[in-house]
């Protein structure tokens, strides 16, 4: 099927467009989500009676992976193999009070300890879960590289359900040098790794090694600073973790496994049940969570000259342009550079010689509010010193050598800083259905009653950003609903429903303001969180706000949670999960 609003393709059972959040499927009730509750509470209520008489060990307890980029989720990791997204959005439980998911997590006293983290011991079955895990993230990586590849050698004639591997991938690997073969045993792969800190080359082996414990111990460090902010468990990430469950069990069974726990022990091991799998969800979300919470913290305890200084001793990193570039190659590529840049002294003119010069078929490229780091990154650095300085003016023009060739560069606007920006989440009801057709009347007013609900709801609660998180994950139609509503430095300039801007860009705006704003097009529910006067303001205030995270991070790692383990132990654990990864992904045995 296709998308009736953006024309993406989707798979015939989608219950939303991933590209545009188009929502086809509406849930039907909320009995499976009860029936979720109800089993979670008692499980809560045997869990509590039991460590009354049992003390509970919280060295196995631990936080999600959250990279300084990107978030590797392991929920991720399971849709890869079905290609497949599960419905994203559940119907919002209508009782009172959080969903009950408990977090409880217990290390068996017969476990084996394959590792510590400072004191905190690592049994063999969790090392074997983020094991896994990396080689399955190497493995598609790889996978979906050659893919690529083919893709692009073959053009229209690539067949996606062709194995072109015993055909290409030898030419693939040495235009490739360094890549993981996925059709070999880890321990049998010729070529080797390369050490991203060092630069170094190891094995695979090592390298997947590297990546699961360095995931491991972020887990500890996120906890670690979470405890100190007191974080907790909230509506907003229960909600997550049912929803990546039950996507992850609908997946599971349109792929062939009876049940979720089946293909969770295949994937990472015989510990790895559901309830295994949860908790790791919870502490990934939990982290994530985290992440947010204390870079919002951070970014609002830099002064307006600090960020202000830092501008102006980088303002080209931060501000735009709007060019237009032309990239003559060939054996002449330098002469018909320098003539069109002659000959260029408006746009027309530019437009002109390209086509007098090179042919009518050839065109410029236009490139508007345009970062430097783009020019540099496909042109030149030289191009991108050049078009941001702030001596540019209109119609400027300049010839730089570029790897392809001789590029022109002519200046349409010179550099500008994008106006004020602000952070805010919504949630949206849309005023018409899947295929476009607008409600009218009756149903036209159900909509408007049911945002006045979802809002009367959230102000009669906790009334926090956590809570307000939780309704735009659950009932939001809006693209940015699995983001919890989360609109991070939105610049006024590419805002389009004007009664949506002139409520965010008030004068009068504090933090923690909400308001239902009726648009042409939606009811939306507005929670702002920040404003700021300039793109650049925001955009250095989360660089600084990332730069300390980090730091803080190195820190906690440094001072609480050095890696020790024995050689001979992990390479005697290494090999049997080699061997029933072998087994399980390439149907062969491991040596």
């Amino acid at each position: 099927m296709k998308c009736p609003k953006c024309g993406k393709d989707l798979p015939d059972n989608a219950a939303n467009c991933k590209k545009c959040g188009t929502i086809f499927k509406e849930n039907k009730g909320n009995a499976e989500m009860d029936a979720y509750l109800k089993k979670e509470k008692e499980k809560a209520a045997k869990k509590n009676a039991k460590l009354k008489n049992k003390k509970t060990v919280n060295k196995g307890l631990v936080i999600g992976i959250v990279a300084a980029v990107a978030v590797i989720s392991v929920a991720l990791v399971l849709l890869f193999h079905f290609d497949i997204i599960g419905s994203r959005n559940p119907n919002r439980v209508e009782e009172k009070g959080p969903l009950d998911i408990e977090y409880t997590f217990e290390v068996d006293e017969d476990d084996s300890i394959v590792m510590k983290f400072g004191d905190v011991e690592i049994s063999e079955d969790e090392y074997e879960f983020f094991y896994r895990q990396s080689y399955s993230t190497l493995r598609n990586s790889a996978q979906l590289s050659f893919k690529d590849y083919m893709g692009k050698k073959l053009g229209a004639e690539f067949d996606e359900s062709k194995d072109y591997y015993s055909e290409y991938y030898q030419e693939y690997a040495q235009a490739n040098p360094n890549t993981f073969d996925f059709t070999r045993p880890i321990d049998r792969q010729i070529v080797m790794a390369v050490d991203s800190e060092t630069g170094k080359e190891i094995s695979w082996q090592d390298y997947i090694r590297n990546d699961a414990i360095n995931s491991m111990l972020a887990y500890r460090v996120k906890f670690e600073l979470a405890r100190e902010m007191d974080l907790e468990l909230t509506d907003d990430v229960r909600l997550q973790v049912y929803d990546h469950i039950e996507g992850l069990r609908s997946a599971v069974r349109e792929g062939g496994y009876p049940t979720l726990d089946e293909y969770l022990k295949i994937l990472f091991g015989e510990a790895c049940d559901e309830e295994f799998f949860k908790n790791e969800l919870i502490r990934e979300y939990m982290a994530t969570k985290y992440d947010t919470e204390i870079n919002a913290r951070l970014m609002s305890e830099y002064s307006e000259q600090e960020i202000k200084s830092a501008y102006d001793a980088d303002y080209k990193n931060y501000d735009f342009a709007d060019l237009y570039v032309y990239e003559a190659k060939g054996d002449d590529a330098k002469a018909v550079a320098d003539k069109i840049a002659s000959e260029s002294v408006n746009l027309d003119a530019f437009t002109n010689s390209i086509s007098a010069n090179v042919g009518n078929g050839a065109d410029k490229e236009t490139y508007p509010a345009v970062p430097k780091y783009y020019i540099d990154s496909n042109y030149s650095k030289e191009a991108g010193e050049w078009a941001f300085d702030k001596a540019r003016k209109q119609n400027d023009v300049g010839v730089f050598k570029t790897q392809n060739g001789y590029t022109v560069v002519l200046v349409n606007t010179p550099v500008y800083s994008k106006g004020e920006c602000v952070s805010y989440r919504e949630i949206v009801f849309n005023k018409s259905d899947a295929n476009g057709k607008s409600y009218e009347g009756e149903e036209l007013a159900k909509i408007e009653k049911k945002a006045k609900d979802i809002y009367d709801e959230w102000d009669d609660g906790d009334a926090n950003e956590a809570t307000f998180t939780y309704f735009a994950m659950a009932e939001s139609q809006g693209s940015t609903a699995s983001a919890g509503g989360l609109n991070a430095g939105k610049v006024s300039t590419e805002m389009t429903d004007g009664a949506v801007k002139d409520w965010l860009l008030s004068a009068e705006r504090k933090a923690g303001d909400t308001e239902i704003v009726e648009t042409d097009e939606a009811y939306t529910i507005l929670y702002y969180i920040s404003g700021y006067d300039h793109y650049w303001n925001y955009t250095i205030r989360a660089e600084k706000a990332s730069k300390a995270a980090d730091e803080k991070m190195t820190e906690t790692k440094e001072k609480s949670y050095s890696i020790s383990y024995s050689e001979e132990v992990i390479d005697d654990v290494e090999s049997s999960f080699i061997s029933r990864i072998s087994k399980i992904y390439l149907g062969i045995e491991s040596k």
